[in-house]
């Protein structure tokens, strides 16, 4: 058995072809599976590419290898053809991390004397004395000689020999039910958490760790967006900077067999966010790449293309090759720090973005995505592909709106609806508030949702509909349980215009008789006060759902009228009405409440306006 676990019929290159005659008239069905045996001889013998692929299979322990040796690569520097380049190995930097040493190496050959190693390698098999050794996957920023490092194939086989050939599990994410929820409540504010800020300590990267390079089409990332990837070992390139262009018409895929071009797509359609590197190794449908890590999160599914290269960049700082994909030919299953591993002929499994982007009513453009679908990385690239829709239309600076509608579907669930406003001189916020809803529910920790889509009409005007809430009055100084309160709500826009509006927001029978709390704002401003404590109260996926479905919205005032009732938490929830006397003898769990006084919304009233609306007013309130 070799190390993957697939039996290699050897013998079958020492046949001896011996004639045969019929016995009878009619075959027997002996005779006839000796000939079906032979034709499947023949049949396995023409889908060997190569006496290379053979090779491909002995590999060279690291024990055996040392100082001196030397050797050939296999990957592509131009079009579709597979080229060798020659190496001299160096010596064994062991223990690199616990259990892991790397083969350095010099390597000459092909147009390695001018670019170095190339970013693009990554993966590329390394042969001594026909033996595979290991990948080539790292290289070293401006270096003089082309000097590298070899990830040894034993590693690879180690941690990648159970490569599923399906999808993985859709188990629940494991995450702490945090008091109160983090991220959604982030997301009610309409902010959006970066990985660093999810992970703490644990996203931190280490210094020295070897970046990835992320391949952007388009435009390059803003600041904020790139900022969200904080916590994984990222460096971003932009298409017209390096690293992949759009495949061309005629282009033709380099082998799918060791030295080929291969590419892993994190985002495809009208953008594409892809990392491309080297097969290193090809045993039936399974097939390792790169000999690093994409981003170290195990099991994942993503769509895994043939390539080819349309050229070399040469850089002083780090040279890399202008990879263009080709075809699909399967899905990237597995996902380790020494490789990546995928399966030839799956399908893998993408999140649909569907954007309407409506320019002032002139012109309305559709774009399509596939977005990677993963807890941690799914947010963040929606993010990105709003963001850089955006960044592609409408204007950078200048005075401008931009309203969005949507919704949010997944399995089992009722669709979410998103409504916002942004007028601002960054069109990104609409991205980060898209995102942030996206990761409310990608990280819940009840239960993993299944994305059927993601749909977004976004409508673009050139001119700021921004409206302040500048003043508010009480028309009413003491309002009795069961009457209504009336508040006066003055609006201002940017030329300085005002309006009046009059909000009567209903008193509950059962209100408490004493003061109550005003707060008359704008929806993210009044979520970020957290006018009621008891949001955070979530026992699953469908509580997160009706709440984000209640969301306040930006482009509302609101007047609410909030109380603060005394209550306990036990057992993870909030128990009502509880006198200080009784919640004093309760002692907290550690569940979702304190003992102690807890606000919550007992009267609103709203205002609709198709502008974004900013703000926030509080009064107090005598309740006979």
């Amino acid at each position: 058995m070799n190390p993957l676990g697939i039996r290699i019929p050897v013998r079958i290159l020492l046949l001896r072809f011996r004639p045969f005659r019929w016995e009878n008239s009619m075959p027997s069905s002996l005779q006839i599976s000796k000939v079906v045996r032979l034709l499947f001889v023949f049949a396995f013998l023409a889908l060997i590419p190569s006496a290379t692929f053979l090779c491909a299979q002995i590999t060279m322990p690291l024990a055996d290898i040392h100082a001196g040796m030397k050797g050939t690569g296999r990957t592509v520097f131009k079009g579709d053809r597979i080229e060798t380049f020659e190496f001299e190995v160096l010596g064994i930097q062991r223990n690199i991390s616990p259990g892991h040493s790397l083969i350095l190496v010099k390597a000459s050959g092909g147009p390695l004397a001018e670019t170095g190693i190339l970013a693009g390698m990554s993966g590329s098999p390394c042969y001594v004395d026909g033996k595979l050794i290991g990948a080539l996957s790292i290289g070293f920023a401006f270096e003089k000689e082309p000097m590298g490092g070899i990830t040894p194939i034993g590693e690879m086989l180690d941690q990648l020999r159970d490569l599923p050939e399906t999808s993985p599990v859709r188990t629940p994410l494991i995450l702490p039910k945090l008091e109160p929820p983090k991220v959604l409540k982030a997301a009610l504010r309409g902010e959006m958490l970066s990985l660093a800020d999810l992970l703490g300590d644990r996203g931190q990267v280490a210094e020295g760790a070897s970046e990835l390079p992320l391949v952007i089409s388009g435009t390059p990332l803003l600041p904020e967006t790139q900022a969200l990837f904080s916590g994984l070992p990222l460096r971003f390139s932009n298409a017209g900077t390096g690293a992949m262009v759009s495949p061309a018409p005629n282009a033709k895929a380099s082998p799918i067999e060791p030295g080929g071009m291969a590419s892993i797509a994190l985002v495809q359609g009208d953008m594409d966010m892809a990392a491309s590197g080297t097969i290193t190794w090809v045993s039936g449908k399974k097939v390792l790449l790169f000999g690093h890590q994409l981003f170290n999160l195990g099991g994942v599914d993503l769509p895994l293309w043939s390539a080819s290269v349309a050229g070399n960049v040469a850089s002083y700082q780090s040279s890399f090759k202008l990879a263009q994909p080709v075809a699909p030919i399967g899905a990237l299953r597995l996902d380790r720090s020494v490789g990546v591993g995928g399966v030839l002929g799956a399908e893998p499994r993408m999140v649909p973005l569907r954007i309407g982007l409506n320019l002032a009513g002139r012109k309305t453009l559709n774009f399509r995505f596939e977005i990677m679908d993963h807890p941690f990385i799914t947010p963040i690239l929606v993010s990105a592909a709003v963001s850089q829709t955006l960044n592609g239309y409408v204007r950078g600076l200048g005075l401008q709106s931009l309203s969005l509608q949507g919704n949010l579907k997944i399995v089992g669930h009722p669709a979410i609806e998103i409504e916002n406003v942004i007028a601002d001189l960054n069109p990104n916020r609409l991205a980060l508030f898209v995102g942030a809803m996206v990761q409310s529910l990608a990280m819940n920790p009840f239960e993993r949702p299944v994305f059927e889509g993601i749909s977004l009409t976004i409508k673009a005007e050139e001119r700021l509909d921004l409206t302040a809430i500048s003043a508010v009055r009480l028309l009413k100084a003491h309002v009795k349980r069961g009457d209504s309160l009336p508040v006066l709500v003055t609006l201002q826009n940017i030329q300085g215009v005002r309006e009046n509006a009059t909000l009567n927001i209903p008193v509950p029978h059962n209100a408490q008789i004493g003061k109550a709390t005003l707060l008359v704002g704008d929806g993210l401003s009044l979520s970020a006060a957290d006018p009621d404590e008891r949001v955070i109260d979530v026992s699953g996926l469908n509580d997160i759902v009706r709440l984000l479905n209640g969301a306040l919205r930006n482009n509302h005032a609101y007047a609410l009228l909030v109380q603060s009732q005394p209550g306990a938490g036990l057992r993870g929830s909030r128990i009502e009405g509880i006198p200080p006397s009784v919640a004093s003898l309760i002692a907290s769990d550690g569940g979702s409440s304190d003992n102690k006084l807890q606000r919550h919304i007992i009267g609103r009233a709203l205002l609709p306006l198709e502008r974004e609306v900013k703000g926030l007013i509080t009064l107090e309130v005598e309740i006979d």
